[in-house]
């Protein structure tokens, strides 16, 4: 398979057919730099809300500060499914040098970085790729993308084979920035099950129970994905990520600035806003585990990637999602049992079996994804169905 990288470099002034977007997907593709300058310039445009977490005290959820990032979260996550993080505690000169080591790989010429291939067509899904679009690649479109992908936490689970060698900082930066985001992940989930009204530890316990006779709790698994988006010559026909929503509970991301990243506004299922760089925070989504664990309270957000002609997006996304077959993902009890029950809106699940309804698109009558969401819905339905373990940003 030809790196996208290499079309990039090669002068070119058309993209390959393999490319271009089917013609009723081209409405709102454009240049990410025109389209974000639209957005960003229109009086009264939509914009994804900033979150400062700082002020929250695990030891003190109760007091004022700490309700005020509860409801502040709970907001975002209600009404956006996506917000920019602020207060995350991960020190700046850290996420500069993971920026420095993953663009630092990237810089490699493609042989030596094909030293850490994939090899999806065999289930090797972590390392080295460029990759086909809805991920079966029923239609035969690509995506404007290369990535790397590899277990981040816990470091037990990790093949270390994937991990580069050069730049030589990689593993020891990257190893710090994944306990960084361990520790927040804990965080976020904990305000985020008080904003349903449970206990703090609630949703992590709900990600890591094992199922089954002995209650065991698992790891919360962290994969991290590097995605590369070359320059494009028309960006105005391809996508560097299609329209999914993420299978993960979270999705933490960082990048170089360069624009790119879209959601959907939820509510209207038309309007799709532009993420800003604002300096010192994170973009944080929501995704289909913690949708499902939250029987729909919080959105699983529809994203999609631009690409633009000027400059080379880079983008860091952990995944934080449960173990594959061990943990059980169904609507809490905590809110459809007993008095004011919620009706479950979500048939239970492994993450594994998310995989394949969304992914490997093994969806059938039978296994109908959920009672289906009221008026957002329809504008969200396609692309659900594209969702992927390591799709985004």
């Amino acid at each position: 398979m030809a790196r996208v990288e290499a079309l990039s470099m090669s002068g070119a002034t058309a993209i390959p057919a393999e490319y271009v977007r089917p013609q009723e997907e081209r409405q709102g593709l454009g240049d990410a730099y025109a389209e974000a300058a639209a957005c960003w310039s229109a009086a009264g445009s939509p914009r994804i809300p900033i979150v400062d977490v700082a002020a929250f005290d695990a030891a003190d959820p109760a007091s004022p500060a700490s309700l005020a990032v509860v409801d502040a979260v709970r907001a975002a996550a209600e009404d956006w499914g996506v917000m920019h993080l602020a207060g995350h505690g991960i020190p700046e000169d850290l996420i500069d040098a993971l920026r420095g080591a993953g663009t630092g790989f990237f810089r490699m010429p493609i042989e030596d970085k094909e030293a850490y291939a994939n090899d999806p067509a065999a289930g090797r899904l972590e390392g080295y790729g460029s990759r086909l679009a809805g991920s079966a690649g029923e239609d035969g479109k690509r995506e404007w993308e290369d990535y790397l992908l590899h277990m981040l936490h816990p470091d037990a689970r990790a093949d270390h084979a994937l991990w580069p060698a050069h730049p030589p900082e990689y593993v020891p930066v990257t190893k710090s920035f994944g306990e960084h985001v361990s520790a927040l992940s804990s965080r976020l989930l904990a305000i985020l099950s008080l904003g349903l009204g449970v206990q703090a530890g609630t949703l992590e316990r709900r990600l890591r129970l094992t199922s089954g006779e002995a209650q065991v709790e698992d790891d919360l698994l962290l994969k991290l994905k590097i995605n590369y988006y070359p320059r494009c010559p028309q960006p105005e026909l391809a996508v560097g990520v299609e329209a999914h929503t993420d299978v993960s509970a979270l999705s933490f991301i960082l990048t170089n600035g360069v624009p790119g990243l879209q959601v959907l506004r939820p509510g209207d299922g038309q309007t799709w806003v532009t993420a800003r760089d604002e300096p010192g925070t994170l973009v944080v989504h929501v995704g289909d585990a913690l949708e499902i664990l939250s029987n729909g309270r919080y959105t699983s957000v529809l994203h999609r990637v631009l690409v633009n002609r000027q400059a080379v997006r880079v983008s860091w996304v952990v995944f934080a999602q449960p173990p594959p077959d061990s943990v059980l993902l169904r609507p809490m009890p905590e809110l459809v049992q007993g008095d004011g029950a919620e009706t479950p809106r979500f048939e239970p699940r492994t993450f594994r079996q998310q995989l394949e309804r969304k992914v490997l698109k093994k969806t059938n009558d039978q296994q109908e994804d959920e009672v289906k969401k009221q008026p957002v819905a329809a504008g969200r339905r396609r692309g659900g169905a594209h969702g992927r373990e390591e799709g985004a940003e």
